[in-house]
């Protein structure tokens, strides 16, 4: 017969086991205290809960101060601050920081410390991620749609009380730490919020295993964390701060805990614990009339029961904790061996519960890197596939230049004035082609590349072909993928011009805030019905294609081209660019 740990679920098999753990020692603590009663047991009571209260609060405490060491050493990691202040735009370089950041740094820190559920991270720009993770990056403009961030915009940190998160395991209730992320030069740049599990505090603050109601306030009396439910609080709670003055002490309060712990008036035991530093006040509220119930033989009766169920509790919780860690003990070895001997993992498949799910969990997980090894290797011969025909594909148009101003000085030197004319522009238009390899070049150098053409083609047509340049000087320094321009004046010249005599094309930009805009017009024949259906043509076709396709792949939407009739007859294309300064993009 299988073990129970085995068939089932971890979270019904602790709920079944504490609960009748602690209903059997209610139930023994509730006949006893039917038999006595006396006011002496309320300042014992206060004497040991203040005792206890002292030693949570700094255990709470110092769990709080850690996860504010945390999110410290984060808001100053390398790769968080290239991530932030990162000046490239395309999709790729950005999520491979983003993926760097979340996999070698933020996820380790949430593997690490079992206490914190997940880590969120709100920034200027990101790439999406999968809002459950246990690694959230997100827009910063969505930060300010939460109920939370006026209460965290008022500090550079802050916490943030008891709130309910979406997980791969559902609502999850967390206490968030806020952190503000700043740059080197003091710019506000993001949000960092560690979430912490709420049941982890809860422990803390219930290590003695009671059923107390504990409230903990922070430094301006508000609520971040109770053992029960935050909307218990009584009523005149927070009108009660003033008079705590002293970092522990006690006071009896009558509070209206209609709809809470009770109906109507009642008098309560309030404790509190405050830290000397941090300024963390613990509360706890007792109803006066559980505490008189009893007497000395009460505690002394109470205090001999809770030793011995505190004793089974802690045998039963070291059986239980054994049987849970064995598991975790056996992954975690197999963890450390892969892939250090170059084996599979070699796990138990007779576990059906979360166990199980763990298990083949990393199984599939082994799957996916040994796919990705795979896939990587190919890739990179791919890669270099690619770069051994880019470097050969970079000789001939080498060779063609230095044979092009070859043969010019042999024109000149004949006395062929036009054809030297042409070769010198022919070489104009292959030393910008070739730009030292450069996929951007500026608008200027692609004028003198479109214009060499354009010259070459008057000397052909003779005074048939003229053409008009409108392009501010402010427009010239800009960065633009090369042969951009060149393309659409061909297919005007060689197709809208066909069987004609005369021609005119006007190429014309606008610089805006952050956009460049190129107008290239003709007064040719036009575009023809099926234009956007495809047609292979013999020329034109493949250039506007190349250059579509080129723009697409630099900067994606909402950039690119758009081909239409000219209002007096013609084609006008409008090629639509980020303004660039620099070639960060190509």
């Amino acid at each position: 017969m299988r073990s129970p740990i085995k068939r089932y679920r971890i979270n019904a098999l602790l709920a079944v086991s504490f609960a009748g753990v602690f209903i059997i020692l209610l139930i023994l603590v509730c006949v006893t205290s039917y038999f006595l009663s006396s006011r002496e047991l309320a300042s014992n009571t206060s004497f040991y809960q203040q005792r206890l209260l002292n030693e949570l609060n700094k255990q709470v405490a110092s769990e709080l101060r850690s996860i504010e060491q945390i999110s410290l050493t984060i808001s100053k990691n390398n790769d968080l601050n290239n991530l932030l202040t990162l000046s490239v735009d395309d999709y790729y370089t950005r999520n491979k920081a983003q993926d760097d950041l979340t996999n070698f740094n933020l996820l380790k820190i949430v593997y690490s410390t079992p206490n914190i559920e997940s880590i969120q991270l709100y920034m200027k720009r990101s790439v999406f991620t999968n809002p459950k993770a246990y690694v959230q990056i997100t827009n910063l403009d969505q930060a300010s749609k939460e109920d939370w961030y006026e209460a965290a915009m008022k500090s550079d940190f802050s916490w943030i009380g008891e709130r309910d998160i979406q997980t791969f395991q559902g609502t999850m209730p967390v206490v968030t730490f806020a952190r503000k992320l700043f740059s080197s030069s003091f710019e506000y740049q993001g949000m960092l919020l560690i979430n912490v599990k709420v049941k982890v505090l809860q422990n803390m603050m219930q290590e003695d295993k009671s059923a107390a109601t504990r409230f903990l306030l922070d430094t301006g009396g508000r609520p971040i964390l109770s053992t029960s439910d935050m909307n218990r609080i009584p009523m005149n709670l927070e009108k009660l701060i003033p008079d705590i003055k002293d970092n522990s002490g006690y006071l009896r309060i009558q509070s209206d805990m209609s709809g809470t712990l009770g109906k109507g008036k009642e008098d309560n035991l309030v404790v509190w614990s405050r830290t000397f530093s941090e300024g963390w006040l613990l509360l706890e509220v007792t109803p006066w009339s559980q505490i008189t119930a009893g007497s000395v033989k009460l505690a002394i009766t109470v205090f001999t029961i809770g030793l011995t169920a505190i004793v089974f509790v802690l045998l039963f919780t070291f059986y239980l904790s054994r049987s849970f860690t064995k598991p975790i003990i056996l992954l975690t070895r197999q963890m450390a061996k892969y892939p250090a001997d170059d084996k599979r993992p070699k796990l138990p498949g007779d576990y059906s519960n979360e166990f199980g799910h763990l298990f083949n969990g990393y199984n599939r997980l082994i799957d996916r890197i040994e796919e990705l090894y795979r896939s990587l290797e190919a890739e990179h011969k791919q890669q270099r596939k690619a770069e051994m025909k880019a470097l050969q594909a970079m000789i001939n148009p080498h060779f063609l230049y230095n044979t092009l101003d070859q043969l010019n000085w042999m024109a000149i030197e004949a006395g062929h004035q036009r054809m030297s004319h042409v070769l010198e522009l022919m070489g104009k238009m292959f030393r910008v082609g070739l730009s030292n390899g450069e996929s951007l070049i500026s608008l200027e150098q692609e004028l003198v590349h479109t214009v060499s053409y354009l010259q070459i083609q008057q000397i052909r047509w003779e005074e048939g072909l003229t053409y008009q340049i409108n392009i501010p000087e402010s427009a010239m320094p800009l960065f633009i993928p090369k042969l951009t321009l060149q393309p659409f004046v061909e297919n005007a010249i060689m197709h809208g011009f066909h069987g004609r005599k005369r021609g005119h094309i006007e190429i014309e930009a606008v610089v805006n805030d952050d956009e460049l805009a190129i107008t290239v017009r003709d007064d040719g024949c036009g575009l023809e019905p099926d234009w956007d259906k495809g047609t292979k043509r013999k020329t034109g076709g493949y250039g506007i294609r190349n250059v579509r396709e080129r723009l697409d792949a630099y900067f994606g939407y909402p950039y690119g081209i758009t081909m239409q009739m000219g209002e007096s007859g013609g084609t006008e294309v409008r090629i639509r660019l980020p303004k660039q300064t620099q070639k960060d993009g190509g």
